[in-house]
């Protein structure tokens, strides 16, 4: 009841502040708002809210905060979060929340200074000690003279004083604070300075009267110059390098054409002038950007550095200024000595300000462009040998080069990118993707709108690298196997200062420099992440397991175990079943084959819809029917599915398809064997059959051959070696590579690219002639058995059994074997005698054979391809059936 009690008084106090409106003023309104709050409040279904995900913004701003090296900000979020901690109460998320809703841009509205108003005023008990107090303590409250003004004047003594305060009575607090500020506040005229050197100002008047001079006119009245000093020149010259205003040049570094030195030629004075002109061009080019505020952070610390730059350098003239202010030795006032004091000074800032030059006129720079200028300006100062400029522009370079540095640092280390950085060259998705395509799909590498890669010139060689390890870290934090210390790993330094000839040598390349320190800071970061994906990958996803999984199912690398799975396939289609397609069926039929396998139970078998389409009797007398769409499917973990992309498995799918049609060839030349006694050996030796076991032997040898080719020449081999280079790979990059390399190469030797298709169709066409000529052969048996059985009824001493039958080469003389059914529907040759189709499939084989052979013969030498040796081999082999021929 208390809680009912305080809850209906706060919503009183809730419905009075929104409506204004209350039980006095309006008492039916308010009922009515009080109930319908009431009821809002007690029947609500919203969750509570989620204090984990207040403390993950809370650590996001946080971080967010160390990240635009707001560290202070972040040390006290941290300090009162923790002292939150100690006080916390159960609605204390719920108080954390409705702050975070309220915050608007506290990244750039943030201040330290406003904590301060937080702080209670400390209110001192005591009372203020006033100036009149003390002045009646120590009793000086009634002198007036202490306040009389004293006179240091020549006319006036020490002892007189200037009455300055007579209008000021007895009564009033002199002694207040006010007042004593009052008598120390300086005038105007305090500072005025009484000048009794008459001559010294006239004489610097005289000396600025040339600024104003109007020029004098010769004998014709043509105008000519007016004449200066040197000393007016050197000190003109001097405000003109530090950006000072003068009347010798402007705020350009245009000269003045108007003036001329006393005792020095017109051309002299012009040539000298003319080079002064062009180092404050320069000069103001260089201040004019450090004026101009910049908003990208790699543009803010490039003219932090022209600002430090020009510091130094006007520090330097300051010395020479000094030098003709502060006399301390016998100086020669010479502005040719000045031009050449200034030069070394001068040369480096005049290469900064080429490079500034060449960044404005720019057409839409990238924000890092002026770091490929400083790059390429320190390569060709090394080449001409300028040690001082080279030295100079490197220095810069690195120094600049760390704000660009740290995304890169950020991505390899922590595998985060900052948000709305536009100057980094790695960008992520906007959509989510599954987890299994984060590797090849989420993180890209930025080009341009024509395709270039948007990164520095001097960094695209490890660009593809630093990609590389920052997905790594990705994927190591999905699998959970990322641990980061939160101390930072020491790491070589990217800071190159001092003598750059004396630590690399007079003649090592400033690329080389850059290469050869960048590679030890890159190999830091990438060795670690990718030498623990790929042991993770290796020993927690079970890698080498799967790939040996796939060899046995796809590439049938263990025969008896692919022929129990397969066969039951072909019997069910020379049974005619219509049911051979059920995919639980096959499926069952897979497990059981391939039981001994660890994840035998990730596998499903299915056919195509288009598999369908074709009568079961096409699919039985054709290898193209519905062998090409029954599909093996691997279900394989997402990490696995990184390394094995799609293409890879549409690959293993395709060898798998190959495999099973030459197995089918087989499987039909072994099925059947005839069985005969004595008495009907004359059959035997018939011509007709001397042909048609001539034949077998011949298909039998023809696929033998691919056999023995691709289990000895391409899948024995290149699953070694694709063994040997996964073992050896860099990082998860090369390890996609190389076993997309193998599926690639395996397709092409295995002749089933698309440059050897009308070869591959060929070979199609030779396993069908096998599945031709056994039906032939069974038609024919049928006759033979139809004549028997017809003499059978007129003669007594015929028997059955004395007679051949075609038999399964599992079965002795089993009543129920495939030659007892009636298969004459499934001849495609019982129009024709046997003798015929006989005739037909040699001619046929003889013409398959010659041009598969020479077929692979011209491609092999046509093609540069990897794989063309071996297939000049698999001719070389296919060669010898029709030499024997002849």
């Amino acid at each position: 009841m208390a809680f009912a009690a305080t809850l209906s008084t706060l919503t009183e106090e809730l419905v009075e502040v929104i409506t204004s409106t209350s039980s006095q003023s309006d008492p039916a309104r308010f009922n009515v708002l009080k109930e319908s709050s009431l009821r809002s409040i007690r029947y609500h279904n919203f969750l509570r809210t989620n204090q984990f995900e207040v403390e993950k913004k809370l650590d996001g701003f946080e971080e967010h905060f160390r990240v635009v090296n707001r560290d202070k900000v972040a040390d006290a979020l941290r300090e009162r979060r923790d002292a939150l901690a100690r006080i916390s109460k159960s609605w204390t998320p719920d108080i954390l929340q409705l702050l975070l809703q309220l915050e608007d841009q506290p990244i750039k509205k943030t201040k330290l200074a406003d904590l301060e108003l937080l702080k209670e005023p400390e209110h001192d008990a005591k009372p203020a000690l006033k100036w009149a107090d003390i002045a009646k303590e120590d009793g000086w409250d009634q002198d007036r003279d202490i306040w009389e003004t004293a006179r240091f004047d020549e006319d006036s003594s020490n002892d007189e004083y200037y009455d300055g305060t007579s209008d000021i009575s007895a009564g009033d607090e002199l002694t207040s604070v006010s007042s004593a500020e009052a008598q120390h506040r300086k005038l105007p005229t305090d500072f005025l300075v009484d000048s009794q050197d008459e001559g010294g100002l006239d004489q610097v008047r005289e000396t600025q009267l040339w600024r104003n001079a109007m020029p004098p006119k010769d004998a014709t009245g043509r105008p000519q110059k007016i004449i200066m000093s040197e000393f007016q020149a050197v000190r003109e010259t001097l405000f003109m390098l530090n950006g000072l205003d003068n009347t010798l040049f402007d705020a350009q570094g245009n000269p003045s054409l108007q003036f001329q030195l006393r005792y020095t030629s017109w051309e002299v004075y012009k040539a000298l002038l003319g080079s002064l002109s062009e180092a404050g061009r320069q000069l103001y080019v260089l201040r004019e950007f450090a004026k101009h505020p910049q908003h990208v952070p790699l543009l803010q610390v490039f003219q932090e550095a022209v600002q430090k730059r020009l510091q130094s350098f006007d520090t330097e003239i300051s010395k020479l200024q000094r030098r003709y202010v502060d006399i301390q030795e016998d100086v020669v006032v010479s502005i040719a000595r000045v031009l050449d004091d200034v030069k070394p000074h001068l040369q480096p800032l005049v290469c900064l300000s080429d490079i500034v030059h060449q960044l404005q006129r720019s057409k839409y720079p990238h924000p890092f462009h002026y770091l490929e200028l400083l790059y390429d300006a320190a390569e060709i100062a090394q080449l001409e040998g300028n040690n001082v400029v080279y030295e100079f522009v490197a220095s810069l370079f690195f120094e600049c080069f760390q704000v660009y540095l740290r995304s890169i640092r950020l991505w390899m280390e922590a595998g985060e990118l900052i948000e709305e950085d536009k100057t980094f060259f790695i960008s992520s998705s906007s959509s989510q993707v599954p987890k299994s395509q984060v590797w090849a799909d989420q993180f890209t590498l930025r080009r341009t709108s024509d395709g270039a890669l948007y990164v520095p010139r001097f960094l695209q060689p490890a660009a593809s690298k630093i990609l590389i390890t920052g997905k790594s870290v990705v994927v190591l934090k999905l699998l959970g196997k990322y641990q980061s210390t939160g101390v930072q790993t020491p790491e070589p330094s990217l800071e190159v200062t001092g003598n750059f000839t004396s630590i690399y040598g007079t003649f090592a390349p400033f690329s080389e420099i850059f290469s050869d320190t960048f590679k030890k800071w890159m190999e830091s970061k990438h060795h670690a992440a990718s030498t623990t994906l790929q042991r993770t990958l290796f020993e927690s996803c079970n890698l080498w397991s799967v790939l040996n999984s796939l060899r046995h199912v796809y590439l049938m690398s263990d025969g008896s175990r692919s022929d129990s799975f397969i066969f039951a396939i072909f019997n069910n289609l020379d049974l005619l079943n219509a049911n051979w397609h059920d995919r639980f069926n096959l499926t069952s039929l897979a497990h059981e084959a391939f039981g001994v396998l660890s994840d035998a139970h990730q596998i499903t078998v299915n056919v195509f819809a288009e598999g369908l389409k074709s009568d079961v009797i096409e699919i039985r007398r054709s290898v193209r029917a519905g062998l090409p769409f029954i599909k093996i499917i691997h279900r394989l973990s997402w990490p696995i599915r990184i390394i094995l992309s799609d293409e890879s498995l549409s690959h293993y799918q395709a060898a798998f398809t190959f495999l099973l049609q030459l197995r089918r060839a087989t499987y039909v030349l072994h099925k059947y064997r005839f069985v005969s006694d004595s008495i009907s050996g004359t059959a035997i030796t018939s011509s007709d059959q001397s042909v048609y076991y001539g034949l077998r032997a011949k298909f039998l040898w023809f696929c033998n051959i691919l056999h023995s080719y691709l289990n000895t020449l391409v899948l024995g081999p290149l699953t070694t070696q694709l063994q040997e280079t996964l073992q050896q790979a860099e990082d998860v990059t090369a390890m996609i590579s190389s076993h997309s390399a193998f599926t690639k190469r395996m397709i092409g030797e295995m002749c089933l690219g698309s440059k050897l298709d009308p070869i591959r169709q060929c070979i199609l066409d030779m396993f069908d002639l096998t599945i031709r000529l056994q039906d032939a052969r069974q038609l024919e048996a049928e006759r033979e058995q139809e004549e028997v059985q017809e003499l059978s009824r007129l003669s007594v001493m015929s028997s059955p059994t004395k007679h051949r039958r075609y038999l399964k080469s599992d079965e002795e003389e089993d009543e129920t074997f495939l030659f007892d059914q009636d298969k004459s529907s499934m001849m495609q040759d019982k129009e024709m005698s046997f003798t015929e189709v006989l005739g037909e499939i040699r001619a046929d084989f003889d013409r398959h054979l010659k041009f598969i052979s020479s077929g692979l013969r011209g491609v092999a030498r046509a093609s540069g391809d990897a794989a063309a040796g071996k297939w000049d081999t698999l001719a070389e082999m296919l060669e010898v059936g029709i030499q024997g021929r002849r």
